[in-house]
């Protein structure tokens, strides 16, 4: 029962106002908690996965930083790389007693009674167990608790190492897409990513076998050809449009906004960084306005605010030195000084990307770039969708798309005389995703480590080391992974110690995941 009352406890926050039916079925009465329903249990665990990747905690000051995305204003020793304990004990926790129970419990009850197309809710619990995996693995840089994790008998699950859980999860998707049957329902109610559609749970987990893929290509180029193709050979299609894209959309007004916005009401512990506001100028993406709140004077949030203009009559952004001694903190968050978060990622209604149309085809783009037989389109095309895509969701229009696309031309040629190369392709492709990827933190963190990119046109350096430095001694410019929470040593001791052992013999941020090997 310790799940019935873990899922009580979120739920009695929940005094729903909103007639949005998906978020209504997260109101569990606290008299009947044996009485949750499949749909209020997946309500639930996308709502405490959309958090836990969403939320100011984990987003802001985890993949946000690390993303170099933004920098902070206050605390400024967590954008040089200081963890708070509790917070990582508190993500590690939600992901495992709460998002994937919620889902197995939702299965146990669907298997049991077996009602008209409990084959396909049973298969997009699956999925969403299989994208809860992915990122706890790949946050905690490979070996995590994971064949054993949900065995309710087993209280010290072994660590599957990183490769294995790949594959694992690889398998899974494969499974669950030719599981999925579009003639049969999936879930009427409770499903706030995709409202039941079948079609677009089918076209997400093959989206999601793709980023899979391609994150171990590096590490193991065979296997992950073999899934990339499997991939662009499936019927399912990938996500096609922003409208198909993976996201979990809130709604306004506590304790359903989105997580960020929330944090912003009572204080400002955030502004844009200075590495991404300078590389978003120096090609005249119009982004910036979007991304970002311009200097000015008065509420930043409210009607009152005053844009400052440049001698030119402009609005000027400005981001915050990243890295910054909590002594040398230049601006405390103070909107004439830097710039702050744009609706974009901190609006009450702004959505929480889980894995976005703009990032496929990026993906494609990549795919193509290096070789691989079988995308819809050439590299060249599937980067300027990617761009197009982004525009799109930033409310941008064609006509601006078209002019920024002369700055950031598709080229495999850093120089005229220079030969085409992939490095000079995927610098391309890598510095688009990352913009395009503003708000998703924790998963640009992870391709800013992968692809590793600069300034395709330059061959400079995009990101910075924090300007005072690391604390952490393992750690120059980014960490790789997020350390075990310190319980794991006294309840999982031995099996800690093991994973500990694998991944180099210490608990650190400097060790880099399986799947990097640059």
């Amino acid at each position: 029962m310790k799940l019935y009352n873990k899922l009580l406890l979120g739920a009695a926050l929940f005094s729903m106002v909103s007639c949005t039916e998906d978020f209504e079925e997260m109101n569990i009465s606290p008299n009947q908690p044996a009485n949750a329903t499949p749909a209020q249990l997946l309500a639930t665990a996308q709502y405490n996965y959309a958090t836990n990747i969403g939320d100011a905690w984990n987003n802001g000051r985890m993949g946000m930083y690390y993303a170099q995305y933004w920098s902070s204003t206050q605390y400024t020793d967590e954008s040089r790389y200081q963890i708070r304990e509790g917070v990582n004990q508190t993500m590690w926790n939600t992901f495992y007693a709460d998002v994937l129970r919620e889902l197995t419990t939702a299965q146990e009850i669907e298997a049991e009674n077996q009602l008209n197309g409990y084959e396909n809710r049973i298969a997009i619990a699956e999925i969403m167990k299989a994208l809860t995996f992915h990122t706890l693995s790949d946050i905690y840089g490979g070996p995590v608790p994971y064949s054993e994790a949900l065995s309710t008998e087993n209280v010290t699950p072994k660590y599957d190492n990183g490769k294995e859980i790949y594959l694992g999860v690889l398998n899974t998707l494969d499974e669950q897409i030719a599981i999925l049957d579009e003639s049969s329902p999936g879930f009427q109610s409770g499903d706030i990513i995709y409202g039941g559609d079948v079609t677009l749970w089918k076209k997400f987990a093959n989206s999601l076998r793709l980023r899979i893929a391609l994150r171990m290509y590096e590490a193991d180029q065979a296997t992950a050809t073999e899934h990339i193709t499997k991939a662009l050979n499936s019927d399912a299609g990938f996500i096609s449009s922003n409208a198909e894209g993976a996201k979990f959309a809130w709604i306004a007004g506590a304790p359903n906004n989105n997580p960020l916005a929330e944090a912003y009401k009572t204080r400002i512990d955030f502004s844009v960084s200075e590495p991404f506001i300078d590389y978003l100028q120096k090609y005249d993406d119009p982004r910036v306005t979007v991304f970002a709140r311009p200097l000015g004077s008065g509420n930043p949030f409210g009607s009152s605010f005053t844009p400052i203009l440049d001698a030119n009559g402009n609005p000027q952004y400005v981001g915050e030195t990243y890295g910054l001694d909590a002594g040398n903190g230049n601006s405390n968050g103070d909107a004439k000084v830097v710039s702050l978060p744009g609706d974009y990622v901190i609006g009450e209604t702004a959505p929480t990307y889980i894995l976005s149309h703009a990032e496929v085809e990026f993906m494609l783009a990549e795919v193509a770039a290096r070789g691989i037989a079988g995308t819809p389109m050439s590299a060249e095309e599937h980067y300027e969708a990617g761009i197009r895509s982004s525009f799109e969701a930033a409310g941008l229009s064609e006509a601006a798309f078209e002019e920024y696309l002369t700055e950031v031309p598709y080229s495999e040629s850093r120089t005229a005389n220079q030969a085409p190369d992939l490095e000079t392709a995927l610098d391309l492709i890598g510095s688009q995703k990352w913009i395009a990827m503003y708000g998703q933190g924790v998963q640009a963190w992870f391709e800013r480590l992968r692809l590793d990119f600069e300034d395709p046109y330059t061959g400079e350096p995009i990101f910075v080391a924090p300007a005072d430095g690391s604390v952490d001694p393992d750690v120059t410019m980014v960490p790789f992974r997020m350390s075990y929470p310190v319980t794991e040593a006294s309840l999982n001791g031995t099996n800690y110690a093991d994973a500990v052992q694998r991944i180099g013999g210490k608990n650190s941020l400097g060790v880099r995941p399986w799947w990097d090997v640059k």
